[in-house]
């Protein structure tokens, strides 16, 4: 098996105390970032709202808070209680669900103007889980982006089901506060990114790209896509009211997960190949990962666009489709899981023992097992089972809890690469293959010369034989 050999990197030089202090100065820079998320401000604000709903035969109307574009986007749920006083409702001594068909219609609210905003073009289900007389709040409508100062909304349902009811709607959206925290944490991780990128391009500017390895190939690219999951167009969602600014937030995150899972595909495979040919190498992976990446951008490109017509839309109710893509997506996700381990054994097996290979295996396997660990954690202390049935449905659970997990996901990503570039990056003692050349050559230069001119001397531009024997004559 042929190896290349390129420029050497930090990590060849490292010892097992600076290994310590580096993986500890990754731990403490995650830890204090969780810390300063807990002293950051809560996410969303909720407002319950018992007075202010009108109610006929078969519609209940209400009027929102004041809302400000720095509050993102606008949740409205409807916790329904079945009355006994006015017109016998049911009652249910176990948990149980009911499908209740509703239509709602949305308008701006404005200066005690109403203005037709938009309504949803047919009834959408939503299924109500109730106990006894009580059903816990549904979400009936989500507004991905604030336009208005308020919103005025009509509901139209079952005539039983509004004449035996009493409603209490519950209004979410962002904290303002929490607005201001992402915009300015995102900030400096976009700086930092930034930073780093620059540094380890100014670091390898003076080798060839065909001298890099595929580590330092690939964290380019990496640091190019962290600059993209930091989204330096993030401030727009306070200056354009559209759903683009969500869509191409979601792409860039997308984006910048997908490509690190192919950063992990080509450097165990690539690690132990010196010929990467575009269809024997990269195109395969190239087709899984790319297939990933429409899967997750379509879906969240097609519920922004869509609610932006009728905020009452959810994927879930696309039941057949929406079953199909999640299908989908978990089996390629079991495939490049698989596709994965095959690699990472066959790259072990082959390389284990030989020098500095080794260490380069053994150092990403390990500081990426950390990050797949805390995040598997984390998604699932986050999600819990509702990750595997409701990740794709419109339900205000899959907002952030509080700054604390928005800053650890940011700064555990952000971190890791950071801790990739500083390792790839070229050591002091590193030297360009073409120096490595003509230091070669000098020196056989200099070795032929005394081999050819030994026993010679140079006088005036002359040359004399030289024998020491002939000296002492």
């Amino acid at each position: 098996m042929a190896i290349d050999s390129y420029i050497q990197m930090k990590l060849y030089t490292l010892t097992k105390r600076q290994f310590l202090f580096l993986f500890l100065s990754f731990f403490v820079f995650f830890i204090v970032s969780i810390f300063v998320g807990w002293l950051g401000p809560s996410v969303i604000n909720v407002i319950s709202v018992d007075k202010g709903i009108e109610t006929t035969d078969n519609k209940i109307s209400m009027l929102s808070p004041d809302v400000t574009p720095s509050e993102q986007q606008l949740w409205l749920q409807i916790e329904t209680i079945f009355n006994g006083d006015r017109v016998k409702g049911p009652t249910f001594e176990k948990i149980s669900y009911l499908t209740v068909p509703m239509k709602v219609k949305v308008f701006s609210y404005e200066n005690g103007t109403k203005g037709f905003q938009n309504d949803g073009a047919e009834a959408h289900n939503r299924t109500l889980k109730c106990f006894e007389t009580k059903c816990s709040p549904v979400t009936v409508l989500h507004i991905g982006n604030i336009k208005f100062p308020q919103y005025y909304v009509e509901i139209e349902m079952s005539q039983a089901l509004v004449n035996g009811s009493s409603f209490k709607p519950v209004w979410t959206t962002y904290n303002s506060h929490f607005t201001e925290f992402e915009l300015w944490f995102r900030f400096i991780f976009l700086l930092l990114a930034f930073g780093s990128s620059v540094a380890l391009c100014q670091s390898l500017r003076k080798y060839s790209v065909e001298e890099w390895s595929i580590e330092q190939k690939w964290i380019m690219v990496l640091l190019t896509a962290l600059l993209l999951y930091n989204n330096p167009l993030f401030p727009l969602i306070l200056l354009v009211h559209s759903p683009l600014v969500n869509v191409i937030d979601d792409c860039f995150t997308v984006t910048f997960f997908c490509t690190l899972l192919m950063f992990w595909l080509c450097v165990y495979h690539g690690i132990r190949k010196t010929e990467r040919h575009f269809f024997s190498f990269y195109l395969v992976k190239m087709v899984l990962v790319g297939l990933m990446w429409v899967i997750g951008c379509v879906i969240l490109s097609w519920s922004a666009l869509y609610e932006s017509i009728d905020p009452t839309y959810s994927l879930a109710q696309d039941q057949v489709g929406f079953l199909s893509i999640k299908i989908l997506f978990f089996v390629l996700l079991g495939i490049y899981t698989l596709y994965l381990l095959y690699l990472l054994v066959r790259a072990y097996s082959e390389l284990h023992s030989m020098p500095y290979f080794d260490i380069r295996l053994r150092f990403l396997t390990a500081l990426t097992i950390i990050i797949l660990l805390i995040s598997l954690l984390a998604v699932i202390l986050r999600f819990g089972n509702a990750f595997l049935e409701d990740v794709l449905v419109m339900q205000i659970t899959l907002r952030w809890n509080n700054s604390a997990e928005f800053l650890s996901f940011y700064s555990l990503f952000n971190s890791y690469l950071f801790t990739l570039a500083f390792v790839y990056s070229p050591s002091n003692t590193a030297v360009s293959f073409k120096d490595q050349t003509s230091a070669s050559f000098a020196m056989l230069s200099d070795s032929e010369d005394e081999l050819l001119y030994r026993g010679k001397k140079f006088v005036n531009g002359s040359s004399t034989n030289y024998d020491e024997g002939e000296e002492s004559m």
